[in-house]
């Protein structure tokens, strides 16, 4: 493939009185042609791995992003959950490579806090973190990373640099793990997402895929 041209360079060679050349045509139609591709999906399309009949406290889905407190319905063990997003990119030529993700998402703070189980104050310990992604195109899996995971500014960015054959579709996995643990026992009807909604808080946002013509 021909390196490309940028813009500014390109809107040269057809100012007012300009005579382009038959290079410089070719230049704007292999530029035109294999321009970037973005493909994104907003918060609203997030799904949620159900382990049981009840993960979800609450959700809400407002300014295309998604805010949801998941459901324990214990404590002082380890929960996880499983955070999907799928975005369509059939129409992706196969000339592409698949550049980089953008992931948008905030998760609950690792904090100590106070709550109230009937008439007792207990002190709990919380610690969230992303212990997995996985993408997807189609059913091959094309990354995944499980360990240095780190969100800047609420955004998380994969590298791949990935070809593929065709792009069906690319689904992102976000595996999420909840430590919450309790100072003393609880009762049997303790709910810590009534107790602590806004510790327990998450909102995702847009995902985005950039391609890239092949080189």
């Amino acid at each position: 493939m021909p390196p490309r041209t940028d813009k500014t360079t390109l809107k040269q060679y057809f100012r007012s009185g300009s005579r382009p050349t038959q290079k410089q045509f070719h230049e704007l139609v292999d530029n035109c042609y294999n321009g970037d591709i973005g493909s994104s999906v907003s918060g609203y399309q997030v799904l949620m791995d159900v382990e049981n009949a009840r993960t979800i406290s609450s959700l809400r889905r407002e300014s295309g992003k998604t805010y949801l407190i998941p459901f324990f319905d214990r404590i002082n063990v380890v929960n996880n959950r499983v955070y999907h997003y799928a975005i369509p990119v059939c129409n992706v030529g196969s000339g592409y490579t698949l550049q980089r993700i953008t992931i948008e998402m905030t998760l609950p703070a690792s904090a100590n806090y106070k709550v109230r189980d009937g008439n007792k104050e207990l002190t709990i310990r919380q610690s969230v973190n992303v212990s997995e992604i996985k993408i997807h195109n189609g059913a091959e899996e094309i990354y995944a990373i499980s360990s240095g995971i780190k969100f800047e500014k609420s955004v998380f960015e994969a590298q791949l640099q990935r070809e593929a054959a065709q792009w069906f579709g690319i689904g992102i996995d976000i595996a999420v793990a909840y430590d919450i643990k309790s100072d003393i026992a609880v009762s049997d009807k303790f709910n810590v997402a009534e107790q602590s909604e806004e510790m327990l808080l998450h909102t995702f946002g847009t995902v985005e895929c950039f391609f890239i013509p092949g080189q």
